[in-house]
Order: C-alpha cells, then structure tokens, then sequence
C-alpha cells in the first residue's frame, strides 16, 4: 500500500521519472487514450517508459490535469484507489471530470498492472 500511495504523491509533486521507477520493466498499462482505463484506448503501454510516455500524453492533451486518490483500499497483493480526474481539453477547452477506480498489482514490490 505504501507503495502506492507514495506513486500518487510523486504524481501530484510532479515527479514523473520516480513514478515510473515503481513499475516493472513488464507492467502492463492502458494508453493514455483512454486516461488509463482499460479497453478505451487502442495500444498498451510497457514498463516505466510506458508510464512516462502515457502521461505525457495526457498532459499535453489537457491542461490543469488533476488526479486525486480518495481512498487506497488494499485486496490482496493489489491495492484498488479510487480517484477524482480532472482538467480542460487543450484544444477544445472542454472541462474533464470524472470518478474511477485505479487497479494496481504489485509483485516484488513493482507495479505489474
């Protein structure tokens, strides 16, 4: 859990490279087309250069991108956040708001999924 938590303050604090240093060379991640949720979006990222690559993405797609996790909820050898997203489309200015859930999977204290 403290794993996780400590990804999401990193986030906020900007800190993407020390984001991407928790997952492993193989985790698996929803691109950024579809802000991360799987089955939104038509590639999958690998591994902490997919992390960095997905973010940017997003970050250049909306300006005053926010992720706020609003609870962290431990379930096994996974820890499920649910977390607040928000920002403004760059190019359309259109507001972006919206509640999920983020699904993290850890093995040998890496993020997989």
């Amino acid at each position: 859990m403290e794993i996780v938590r400590r990804g999401y303050a990193l986030f906020v604090a900007g800190d993407l490279e020390a984001v991407a240093a928790l997952f492993s060379t193989d985790a698996e991640l929803a691109g950024a087309g579809g802000l991360g949720v799987a089955g939104t979006a038509p590639d999958t990222r690998y591994g902490p250069e997919g992390f960095i690559r997905a973010t940017e993405d997003v970050l250049e797609a909306f300006e005053d991108y926010r992720v706020e996790a609003e609870a962290f909820i431990e379930a096994g050898e996974s820890v499920v956040v649910p977390v607040r997203i928000s920002g403004r489309g760059r190019a359309s200015g259109a507001a972006l708001e919206t509640r999920l859930a983020h699904l993290w999977v850890l093995r040998d204290g890496k993020v997989i999924v």
